[in-house]
């Protein structure tokens, strides 16, 4: 299937997890949930077409977002992530009106509040991972590309990012090809990779380490559990909780997951630990400041987009709710800001469609209060937390005026 076709096509999140043609039977199982989830994405969406400005929840506290640089090309499934001199570096993704995968990367000047161009991908990718390392190099992992037939691929590329020079290089690659993974940081330096989707469609159990001692990925024990969609998050004690997350049943059908496990770097194992309340993929977690980790939104197995809300508690080892958020975010995007409290903005919201509106969550009394909507609505954006202690909002997929539903250029700043 050409890159043409494909901007006439519909769109699905997560395992189905591209604009495509409906008529593209020769991709199987895969395509046909990718046609079937976007045609309802779409058809909840539709009221968004009309109105893509937000207002903010009645009774919003300070706290807005204004509209910065657009970035060109426009994305959705890219990364985004700080560099130790502040700038933020933006790579791959997908996008649209022919442009297909990505091999573009850019930097995004908070001091100027525009994108500049930077080096190339050595190879074009996106639903990769991307990591800041200790010596400030960036390594990026994985993902999925088209090759010359027009069918994609996954990847077991990796590459690193000088900020120095701008440019990257090749470095080992992954042990197992794999998109919709994790990255995580460990406290000596490497990598853990975990989970993510396989060439068929399955959930990936094995987990590797990237040593940048090495400069090689390093297997370690598996998962559980094979998921992808989930979250991993590194701990205050330097484990990692692994979350929710997909996989397919014995029946062939995609599952939300409830399960969660822990993986230990001393012992390079995982084991399993308390399990959600709710079963949920493409949702958000985030480290707050007492060690306990937010896990908000997503889509349950019914496919409706969530907005409930629990904490992980590393000392018992158990999650519990915390009510319920002023809208569905499935597929959104969370960050940690400098005063303890957690923004959530964005995302799939149910039969709203799409939606522009971010709330914040208060670890003090775990509770969310409602902040400024974005101006534009999206989902699968990135939220990466600036050095001034804004939020960069980039890219995803909403509606855009000139195309319709489309993927996003213009960016936006919150402010607290």
């Amino acid at each position: 299937m050409d890159y043409d076709a494909r901007q006439h096509g519909v769109h699905r999140t997560g395992e189905s997890r591209r604009i495509v043609n409906i008529s593209a039977e020769l991709f199987g199982r895969r395509a046909a949930a990718r046609a079937v989830g976007g045609a309802m994405r779409v058809l909840f969406g539709a009221t968004l077409a009309a109105v893509c400005l937000a207002a903010a929840p009645a009774g919003a506290r300070a706290g807005s977002f204004s509209l910065t640089g657009a970035i060109d090309p426009a994305r959705q499934y890219h990364t985004a992530t700080r560099l130790p001199d502040g700038r933020v570096l933006v790579a791959g993704g997908y996008g649209s009106g022919g442009v297909g995968w990505l091999i573009d990367c850019q930097l995004f000047d908070p001091q100027k509040g525009e994108f500049v161009e930077t080096g190339r991908l050595a190879t074009r990718r996106d639903a990769h991972t991307a990591t800041l390392l200790p010596n400030g190099k960036v390594l990026i992992a994985g993902g999925e590309e088209v090759n010359e037939g027009g069918f994609s691929v996954l990847l077991a590329s990796a590459e690193l990012y000088d900020p120095a020079t701008g440019l990257f290089s090749h470095t080992g690659s992954l042990l197992t090809g794999r998109e919709l993974h994790s990255a995580t940081l460990l406290r000596d330096g490497k990598v853990l990779i975990a989970g993510g989707e396989d060439a068929r469609g399955y959930a990936i159990t094995r987990a590797e380490l990237y040593d940048p001692g090495l400069g090689s990925f390093i297997p370690t024990a598996s998962l559980s559990v094979g998921r992808y969609g989930h979250t991993a998050t590194a701990l205050a004690d330097g484990e990692v909780l692994i979350a929710g997350g997909e996989r397919i049943d014995e029946d062939g059908f995609d599952i939300a997951l409830s399960s969660a496990e822990i993986y230990n770097p001393a012992t390079g194992r995982f084991h399993p630990t308390g399990s959600m309340r709710v079963a949920r993929k493409h949702h958000t977690a985030t480290l707050l400041r007492d060690g306990r980790v937010l896990i908000a939104g997503g889509e349950d197995n019914n496919g409706h987009a969530l907005d409930s809300a629990e904490i992980y508690n590393p000392g018992s080892g158990a999650f519990r709710s915390v009510g319920r958020m002023y809208s569905a975010h499935d597929s959104g995007a969370a960050a940690l800001l400098n005063d303890g409290r957690v923004l959530i903005a964005g995302g799939f919201s149910g039969a709203s469609g799409i939606t522009a509106e971010a709330e914040l969550f208060d670890p003090s009394g775990d509770r969310f209060e409602s902040t400024g909507g974005m101006h534009i609505a999206r989902e699968l954006l990135t939220a990466t937390v600036l050095s001034n202690g804004q939020v960069l909002m980039v890219g995803g997929f909403g509606f855009n005026a000139s195309s319709g539903f489309d993927v996003i250029g213009p960016c936006e700043i919150y402010t607290p």
